[in-house]
């Protein structure tokens, strides 16, 4: 029995290692292969880098790319069984995803990876969701956000059901813009068309969109009379047009633009904004240049205009408004069957030169470039706002002067791109060329002049970069608290010793050389390019400065802001800069004045300095930066042994956290300046 039961165990043991054996085999030749890789695809981030992939053979392999492929590097280029392969990558950061092929080839055998590389996200977006286009035909546009080159996009048509096709042509995507061309529609309705741009990446991502192109159809304008601007301007009363009449001129603006005109907060939030004002104004000159007239679409897909697009525009049916102070005329309800013609200018169109002094109301709306300019606080960037604010606010106003004293504001909205783009405003002077306009912008006071300009491009503003190709010398200059000297300040060096020149520059109620907790202290400027790494949403903590205490309550008067400086020696005006703002409750109404003896003193004008923006309630009377002015100085300050300059606080009123003027100044309010210069012509 036992002889037996050995013999049975053995048996089992044989079988049980038999069965091991051909398992063994099995599996080996399972994993035995003339070639395989263990990934089809890889995909790697943008950054430049490596990878490795295994590739499984029974012999030698190679690797090879399957198209010339200069930003791949094959590490590894063959090897013998299972081992690595090693390849690398540039980097692609500033480029659309990318995709190569490699193909390992072994034992008569050849397989594929699809190596994938990260970049830019794709974008493809078109402004309008409907163009619409004139039965004449001629080129348009539509603003477009995309980084895709329109010849990797595919392009699909989807015309109408009038039968008529290929009437849309001459795709081209430049500067921001989708540009078409439509034939003329022979047709007596209207056609549509619907225009499908897409892009597969090199992910396999498809980014798309579309846009309606909708023509109308042709339009008898019969016994339509022509008029010029005068006309217009003259003889037509505040209201509908009742008259079958046109005008024909010259496009001085640009659809889609982000500077044509100044958007409006929206009246149920005030901290948001309604662009609707931008994206319909129309600027039409005469087609001489030498009168303009300002046009409102009534919806933005009615803006069908282009710069120096030569036009003829019927008013019947169209509301005109007259406005005086100064003399202007806007025209607005205009939509395309209003356009009767719209042709594309040929060659440059080339603005008017004036000087500001010679600006009349004839020439708002009109395309001009103002003569020997420059900016009158040159720091920063075009628009130096604190940049937490920028989705509340539209526009920052920016002080240009010129060589015959006088000044007045450059307007950039801040959708414009290269308002703050790294680089420094220029310091000379040149020419600033744009639209004539007028606007009031409360968050300056209302008022800032009965003429502004609206750059179109920054090519426009054409001033030499460095300040010794300028008109101007600069006497004194202050433009920062130098802390450095604020524990010990002596006479020569002090938080306040000019940047250039010689000068003193003090607080009436205020001891000189006081920059304690209670004098003069460092505030804060927002002239800060927003790429060096001191700066904090364009902040320079010790841009500016600052005190309290503005209402001498026992002789019942304002303090002010006192600069001394010489001005011997000097034969030519003088003109004073100065850049400045108040916090809620301090001083608001001012009086610039000046005085060769500080007891008899002259007046250079009245002006306001704006609450500094409250985050939780922002006004629409308050700025988030600061507000600069400029005031030319009689000959009489010229040559001077002493000249003393003062901004006086006019009077107690001051603004609260929900009124510009419905508080009186409190003790611990801070008015601030952040620059104040003296220059003359050189």
């Amino acid at each position: 029995m036992k002889k037996y039961l050995f013999d049975y165990y053995m048996f089992i043991a044989a079988a049980i290692l038999l069965m091991a054996a051909a398992c063994r085999k099995t599996e080996d030749y399972r994993f035995s292969t003339p070639l395989a890789i263990d990934a089809r695809i890889i995909r790697l981030g943008a950054a430049a880098d490596t990878t490795r992939f295994i590739v499984y053979a029974d012999g030698d392999w190679n690797l090879e790319l399957a198209a010339e492929t200069p930003w791949l590097q094959l590490q590894t280029t063959s090897g013998h069984g299972k081992s690595d392969a090693l390849v690398e990558v540039t980097d692609n950061s500033g480029q659309l995803p990318r995709a190569a092929k490699l193909v390992v080839k072994g034992g008569g055998k050849s397989d594929t990876i699809v190596l994938q590389q990260k970049g830019l996200t794709p974008a493809l977006a078109i402004m309008d969701e409907t163009a619409q286009t004139i039965s004449n035909g001629g080129t348009y546009k539509s603003v477009i956000n995309t980084n895709v080159p329109l010849d990797l996009m595919t392009v699909g048509y989807g015309y109408d059901a009038t039968g008529a096709v290929n009437w849309l042509s001459g795709l081209l995507v430049k500067d921001g813009y989708l540009f078409f061309k439509v034939d003329t529609n022979q047709l007596p309705v209207a056609r549509t068309v619907m225009l499908r741009l897409s892009y597969l990446d090199a992910l396999g991502t498809t980014t798309k969109d579309s846009i309606v192109i909708k023509q109308q159809p042709g339009m008898s304008y019969e016994g339509a009379v022509q008029k010029d601007f005068a006309y217009v301007k003259q003889a037509l009363a505040n209201g509908v047009v009742s008259e079958n009449i046109f005008v024909e001129g010259i496009v001085i603006s640009d659809k889609g633009h982000p500077n044509m005109a100044q958007n409006l907060n929206k009246s149920t939030d005030k901290h948001s904004l309604d662009k609707t004002e931008n994206s319909i104004a129309v600027y039409v000159q005469s087609p001489d240049g030498t009168s303009g007239l300002y046009f409102k679409t009534k919806t933005p897909g009615d803006n069908i205009f282009n710069f120096n697009d030569r036009v003829k525009i019927w008013l019947k049916g169209v509301t005109v408004q007259q406005l005086q102070n100064p003399s202007r005329t806007v025209v607005s309800g205009v939509d395309v069957l209003h356009i009767m013609k719209k042709d594309a200018g040929t060659g440059v169109l080339q603005p008017r030169e004036k000087y500001m002094s010679a600006l009349t109301d004839n020439d708002l709306y009109t395309y001009v470039k103002l003569k020997d300019v420059e900016i009158s606080v040159p720091s920063g960037a075009f628009t130096n706002i604190n940049e937490g604010y920028a989705a509340r606010m539209d526009c920052y106003p920016m002080n240009i002067r010129d060589i015959q004293g006088s000044s007045m504001y450059m307007l950039t909205n801040l959708d414009v791109l290269y308002r703050r783009d790294g680089r420094k405003v220029p310091q000379g002077s040149g020419a600033v060329a744009g639209i004539v306009v007028h606007e009031t912008y409360d968050r300056y006071g209302g008022n800032i002049g009965k003429y502004a300009i609206r750059h179109l491009k920054r090519e426009d503003i054409a001033l030499n970069e460095d300040r010794t190709n300028g008109f101007s010398h600069v006497l004194v200059e202050w433009s920062r608290f130098k802390t450095e000297y604020a524990a010990t300040p002596t006479e020569t060096q002090h938080p306040l010793t000019p940047d250039v020149g010689s000068g003193r520059i003090y607080q009436s109620g205020k001891k000189y050389l006081d920059y304690t907790s209670s004098g003069i202290t460092p505030t804060t400027d927002y002239n800060g390019l927003l790429q060096e790494p001191t700066t904090n949403k364009g902040a320079v903590s010790n841009g500016g400065w600052g005190c309290k205490g503005w209402w001498n309550a026992a002789t019942n008067t304002g303090e002010s802001w006192v600069i001394e400086v010489s001005t011997k020696g000097v034969s030519s005006p003088l003109s004073v800069q100065v850049e400045g703002n108040s916090d809620i409750g301090g001083p608001r109404n001012f009086v610039a004045e000046w005085s060769v003896d500080n007891a008899a003193w002259n007046s250079l004008g009245n002006f306001t300095f704006q609450d500094v923006a409250n985050w939780s309630n922002t006004l629409l009377t308050q700025v988030a930066g600061q507000k600069v002015l400029n005031f030319q100085l009689p000959q009489a300050a010229s040559g001077q042994d002493k000249l003393y300059i003062r901004l006086r606080v006019a009077n107690k009123t001051a603004g609260t956290t929900n009124s510009a003027t419905g508080g009186s100044i409190t003790a611990t309010a801070t008015c601030r300046l952040s620059h104040v210069s003296v220059k003359y012509n050189k």
